[in-house]
C-alpha cells in the first residue's frame, strides 16, 4: 500500500497545481477552495506514508508495543488539518457572498471534470487499504474531493445557464461543511484510541463473562481493554482460578487466549492468575466497580 499511497501523493500534487491555477484564471472561489482542500491532502498523505513505513518497524526497549500508534496519530493530525482548511474555506465563501465576481465557467467546468476523474482514481488506489484507520482517512479525503469536484462541475453548468455567480460561493461553503463533517468521525475515533478507551465494538462485561465460561475460571476482575491501533486490541486482567497444577493453569491460559482471539479479536493479553478462596462464588468484578455475580 505504500507504493499506491506514493502514486496517490504525486497525482494529488499535480492536480492541486492545476486546480489553483484554474481557479485563479477562472476567478472561481469554489475551485480555489477545492484546490486548498486537496492541498491539505498533501501533508496528510505524507504523514500517512511515513506512518505506514513506521508501523513496520519492530518493537524496541523504548517502544515496547512497536510503532502501531503512528498510524492513529497521523490520522488524528490529518483530521485537525481538515478542520483548519474548512475554517478558511467558510471564511472565504462568506467574503465572496458579500462581493460576488464574474466566473469563467469554461475553466471551472473542465478543471472540475478533471477533479472527478483524478480523485476517483486516487480513491480507487486507496480502496484496498480501507480497513486501516490511517489509510481510511486518506480514502475519505479523496472520496470527499471527488464529490466536491462533481458538485463544482454541476455548479459550473448552472452558472453558465443562469448567470448566478453566487452559486460558486455557496458551493465553497458546502465544501467547507463537508470537510468538517468528514473530519468529525476520524477525530472521534482517533481520540478514543489515543485515550486508550475500550474499543467501541467491545463491552468489558461481555468479554469477562465469556472468560468465566472457561472451566477453572472462578473470577475475572481489574479488566482493561484498549486498542494499540485500529483493529488491534489488547487486554489485561486478573483471573482467580481453583487450586491446580502449573500444567493445568497453562491449559486455562491457552483456552482464554484462544477465546479472546476467536470471539473478540484481542491479540495481545496480559492475564495474571490468583488463587481462589474455597467458598467464594464466581463473579466478575470490573475495574473500579462493584462485583457482579455470574
Amino acid at each position: 500500500m505504500s507504493r499506491a499511497l506514493g502514486w496517490a501523493l504525486g497525482i494529488n500534487l499535480a492536480f492541486v497545481a492545476a486546480e489553483l491555477v484554474g481557479g485563479y484564471l477562472g476567478r472561481s472561489l469554489a475551485l480555489i477552495s477545492d484546490g486548498v482542500h486537496n492541498l491539505s491532502d498533501v501533508p496528510s498523505m505524507s504523514l500517512s506514508l511515513v506512518a505506514l513505513i513506521a508501523q513496520r518497524r519492530p518493537a524496541d526497549p523504548q517502544r515496547t508495543y512497536g510503532y502501531q500508534r503512528s498510524g492513529v496519530l497521523a490520522a488524528f493530525v490529518n483530521a485537525l488539518l481538515l478542520v483548519g482548511v474548512a475554517g478558511y474555506i467558510l471564511y472565504a465563501a462568506y467574503g465572496r457572498l458579500r462581493a460576488p465576481v464574474e466566473i469563467d465557467t469554461g475553466v471551472m467546468l473542465w478543471v472540475a471534470a478533471a477533479g472527478v476523474a483524478v480523485n476517483a482514481a486516487i480513491a480507487a488506489l486507496m480502496w484496498r487499504g480501507r480497513r486501516d484507520l490511517n489509510l481510511r482517512s486518506v480514502l475519505l479525503h479523496n472520496a470527499g474531493d471527488a464529490a466536491s469536484s462533481a458538485a463544482i462541475l454541476l455548479g459550473a453548468l448552472l452558472i453558465a445557464r443562469t448567470g448566478w455567480v453566487i452559486v460558486d460561493a455557496l458551493l465553497s461553503a458546502a465544501i467547507g461543511l463537508a470537510v468538517l463533517w468528514s473530519s468529525r468521525g476520524i477525530l472521534r475515533e482517533t481520540t478514543h484510541i489515543l485515550l486508550e478507551g475500550t474499543p467501541r465494538s467491545l463491552k468489558v462485561e461481555e468479554v469477562a463473562r465469556a472468560m468465566l465460561q472457561v472451566p477453572g475460571v472462578a473470577e475475572v476482575h481489574d479488566v482493561h481493554i484498549w486498542s494499540l491501533a485500529a483493529g488491534l486490541h489488547a487486554l489485561s486482567c486478573h483471573v482467580r482460578i481453583n487450586e491446580m497444577s502449573t500444567r493445568e493453569s497453562e491449559k486455562i491460559l491457552e483456552q482464554l487466549n484462544a477465546l479472546l482471539g476467536r470471539e473478540f479479536h484481542i491479540s495481545h493479553t496480559t492475564i495474571q492468575f490468583e488463587p481462589r478462596a474455597a467458598a467464594e462464588p464466581a463473579h466478575f468484578l470490573p475495574a473500579g466497580g462493584n462485583p457482579k455475580t455470574s
